[in-house]
């Protein structure tokens, strides 16, 4: 079972690049790495990798990050996740059916099915999309969160 969610951040300090960006134009490594702070929730069978900093996870990175090593891990290929900015790392293993998750900031390992992570990634990201799109509708209009959304099948 996983468990995936986040909390965008309301603090003025964390969210300034997304009032000072032209979120039209700005292109996705910039949105990623400099825009839409907040916490993460992860939790898989049983194993906690939140990392709540108090803002401090970039979210669409981690989304994005978390989406494609998700398929990835499903067509057999190990492979990590990081945080921008950040030392921390998901590890993903293919292991039959399932996936061995782990970490270097938690020593437990956890196992799931692969197509519950392909699914758990892809219900992150279309997530977080739509947030943000509510949040901040000049998203609509930049072609790379437009091609990003088509990526879940969503139109911007």
């Amino acid at each position: 079972m996983i468990t995936v969610d986040y909390v965008l951040s309301g603090d003025p300090l964390v969210t300034r690049d997304e009032r000072s960006f032209d979120l039209a134009k700005t292109d996705l490594t910039d949105l990623c790495y400099s825009c839409f702070g907040g916490d993460l929730t992860l939790k898989i069978a049983g194993v906690d990798f939140s990392i709540v900093t108090g803002d401090g996870v970039q979210m669409l990175d981690f989304a994005v990050g978390f989406f494609g090593a998700s398929r990835s891990v499903a067509k057999g290929e190990s492979v990590r996740v990081d945080f921008a900015g950040m030392a921390d790392e998901i590890y993903l293993a293919p292991a039959g059916e399932k996936v061995r998750v782990g970490s270097n900031y938690v020593e437990d390992v956890a196992e799931v099915r692969a197509s519950e992570l392909s699914s758990a990634g892809r219900e992150l990201l279309t997530k977080l999309i739509v947030e943000l799109r509510g949040k901040y509708p000049a998203l609509a209009r930049n072609k790379d969160v437009k091609k990003l959304a088509a990526r879940v099948n969503l139109t911007l």
